[in-house]
């Protein structure tokens, strides 16, 4: 039984995709089932904290047999609602942008970027990956027709809040941001930042405590 409307913290939350991106390769592997062990040594947790994980949501398998991979994806992608994953569009065609598109989402569970805009009018119209750049003006309507969207911001320091401002306007309610200059949003926006420097002290400090660097 999945208890989908169960407060569970953010850091749970994130382990569970981690959990689900690791299912996905081994299902791609061809292994139908894994256990609390195999994910604990590949999502750097132990094997308890994967079982205590789950067990928020219910009962995923049994003890000693292990977990079916496809069941367990299916039932943690259905808590994280990516069964059906929503467009990704891009803000800003710069090096970070180029960049995304061209890495592509491969093994997020079905995610895509879908489109990209820049304000610069020499580079809409050009390709990247496959997808051409959009003109700010077309971002109304682009997302009038993809319906729920989540917005990537990779735009120079400085037009991060314009950005914001024209995504709200245009009925975006989630958004990515590589700029990390404070963003003001409305209630009811979701904002998050891609914060590159957090994760380096988080995995310094880490290393401080297992003693691989000095205090």
């Amino acid at each position: 039984m999945i208890l989908n409307n169960r407060k569970v913290s953010e850091k749970t939350i994130r382990r569970l995709s981690h959990y689900a991106r690791c299912l996905r390769h081994t299902r791609i592997k061809g292994k139908e089932i894994v256990t609390s062990e195999y994910l604990a040594k590949r999502c750097g947790i132990s094997s308890a904290g994967v079982r205590k994980d789950l067990a928020v949501f219910g009962e995923f398998g049994k003890q000693g047999s292990g977990y079916d991979v496809l069941g367990l994806l299916a039932n943690i992608e259905k808590i994280l609602g990516t069964g059906k994953p929503l467009h990704v569009i891009v803000i800003g065609a710069g090096n970070i942008g180029y960049a995304l598109l061209k890495s592509g989402l491969e093994g997020t569970g079905g995610y895509h970027y879908t489109a990209i805009f820049d304000s610069d009018p020499e580079k809409q119209g050009k390709i990247c990956a496959g997808i051409a750049i959009q003109p700010m003006a077309e971002l109304r309507e682009t997302i009038r027709e993809l319906g729920e969207v989540i917005a990537v911001i990779a735009v120079p320091d400085g037009e991060g809040q314009e950005c914001v401002n024209q995504l709200v306007e245009a009925g975006c309610n989630a958004i990515l941001s590589f700029v990390l200059e404070p963003l003001d949003i409305p209630e009811g926006v979701k904002l998050r930042y891609m914060e590159i420097s957090t994760e380096l002290d988080i995995l310094t400090h880490s290393m401080m405590r297992t003693g691989r660097i000095g205090r």
